[in-house]
């Protein structure tokens, strides 16, 4: 069965996500798609009919090139709602011409362009990130300022201990801060590119242990074991950024695993087929809740916080495992997660040194023989 225009038409703009007004040469609203109506919360029979001042405003520079030739740039339109509220989108209008007469002039179709799918969730999460971040910000803040009139206030009358006590949270709080602006400092830098690495070889044992050391106050009530394999290859990166890699993948493991706990570090290496250790692999293991496999990719996402008991006892910003991705990535890694009830696992691969005893000779030779080729080409 054939479709006429008519039809094909309106099987179109039924699908379009961008909103329809087609007016008469009179300036009459003949027809409204269901976008408008939605938009305006006018209905189709309400406006039908009217003028279409009545529902948009064009600007001049629009409505003057109707008719010209050549294709119309969007231009800024308001759209009356049904509210007394005015929306802006960009739009276009397009004559019509008569169907039963050459040239002459039957109306104009004004097309509303819609935002962008991607352009709305990019806005959604932009005001996500605002509010989580003021969230973040109240939190400490609230506690500060609190804290701190009652010490002003009432100073005289508290004890030494109530004293340190509200002035070690004061403290905590600031910190807590302080955190929160590296954090989202590094996520600006990493996001615009705007950060320096400077790659060497260092020896990846000194660095595990120097994060453990650091983090003994935090592990008090946890056990942390450390497995590296003997003669481990020292490992390409850059110093400051793998002891961050290290010490927010240990600190999440020690803080979203309950007391008593094991958190297991293991490095060892990976060898190719001709057993060339090129990459170095870090695991970092607890003993906590899990994560749901639903949750296991969000996790990397900025404020990627999990909604558990754990993540609720703990303080954090959200912003550690993204910042952890994009430096293993950066320095040319990958990073990976498993879990299940009992135990999560994050493991990370970084290249590794090779020293020039570790290439088989035949690798050796075949490159010196590829090389004389193309110098002797």
């Amino acid at each position: 069965m054939s479709h006429t225009s008519e039809e094909l038409l309106k099987a179109i703009i039924a699908c379009s996500p961008d909103g329809y007004v087609s007016c008469d040469e009179f300036g009459k609203i003949v027809y409204v798609n269901e976008v408008v109506e939605k938009i305006t919360g006018w209905s189709a029979k309400e406006l039908i009919g009217q003028e279409s001042l009545k529902i948009y405003s064009l600007p001049e520079s629009l409505t003057s090139r109707v008719g010209q030739e050549g294709k119309v740039k969007p231009q800024a339109a308001i759209l009356f709602q049904r509210d007394g509220k005015k929306i802006t989108l960009k739009a276009r209008q397009i004559e019509i011409k008569k169907s039963d007469k050459e040239n002459s002039f039957g109306g104009y179709l004004t097309i509303f362009h819609t935002e962008n799918p991607m352009t709305l969730n990019v806005e959604r999460a932009q005001v996500e990130f605002v509010s989580t971040v003021s969230h973040e910000l109240r939190t400490p803040l609230t506690s500060i300022k609190g804290f701190t009139e009652t010490i002003l206030k009432s100073g005289d009358k508290l004890s030494d201990e109530n004293k340190k006590k509200y002035i070690t949270i004061i403290k905590e709080q600031a910190d807590r801060l302080i955190r929160l602006v590296e954090d989202l400092l590094a996520v600006s830098r990493l996001e615009s590119q705007n950060f320096q690495l400077t790659v060497r070889s260092l020896d990846l044992k000194k660095y595990i242990n120097k994060v453990c050391e650091s983090l003994i106050s935090k592990s008090a009530k946890h056990k942390l074991v450390i497995n590296i394999e003997n003669n481990l290859p020292n490992v390409w990166a850059d110093a400051d950024r793998l002891e961050q890699i290290l010490t927010n993948l240990i600190d999440n493991a020690i803080k979203y695993s309950p007391n008593g706990s094991v958190v297991t570090i293991t490095a060892s290496a990976l060898g190719t087929e001709k057993n060339i250790k090129d990459k170095l692999k870090i695991e970092v293991s607890d003993q906590g809740i899990g994560i749901g496999e639903a949750d296991l990719q969000k996790i990397f996402t900025k404020f990627g916080r999990l909604d558990n008991p754990m993540t609720r006892q703990t303080q954090g910003t959200g912003l550690g495992l993204f910042i952890t991705k994009s430096l293993v990535l950066a320095l040319k890694g990958q990073i990976s997660v498993s879990s299940k009830p009992g135990q999560t696992m994050f493991t990370v691969l970084l290249p590794a040194v090779i020293p020039d005893m570790a290439i088989p000779v035949s690798v050796i030779d075949e490159s010196s023989a590829n090389t004389k080729g193309k110098t002797n080409g």
